[in-house]
């Protein structure tokens, strides 16, 4: 599984446009079986330099199906919806350990 974390501001004036893209995105989401985890307002920041006001959690099965999605000509059309009404953009696909203990042996063997 691949989990994309969603780091953004929404633009102060554009936040009808970025509504219509997520009305616009779930069909493409639901396409390539992705589901969202998490969709929601930063509250609180408890350490690092990542301020922004949303954040966003979208679970997809593959990293095939997360590429087969970002060039799909239907999102690259509304991709502009999102590009222009959000800053500070932070998009970062994430592979899963199957326990920590995965993660353990992965980094106890220098990351491999």
């Amino acid at each position: 599984m691949i989990v994309v974390l969603n780091l953004f501001d929404i633009l102060p004036g554009r936040e009808k446009d970025y509504a219509e893209y997520l009305r616009r995105v779930q069909p493409l989401l639901d396409r390539y079986g992705a589901k969202v985890v998490l969709y929601g307002l930063t509250r609180m920041v408890y350490m690092g330099g990542c301020a922004q006001q949303y954040c966003g959690l979208i679970a997809y099965p593959s990293l095939a199906e997360l590429r087969k999605l970002s060039h799909d000509p239907e999102f690259v059309q509304i991709r502009r919806l999102r590009d222009e009404s959000t800053a500070n953009y932070v998009l970062t696909a994430v592979e899963d350990f199957e326990t920590m203990n995965h993660a353990v042996e992965y980094l106890e063997n220098g990351g491999k």
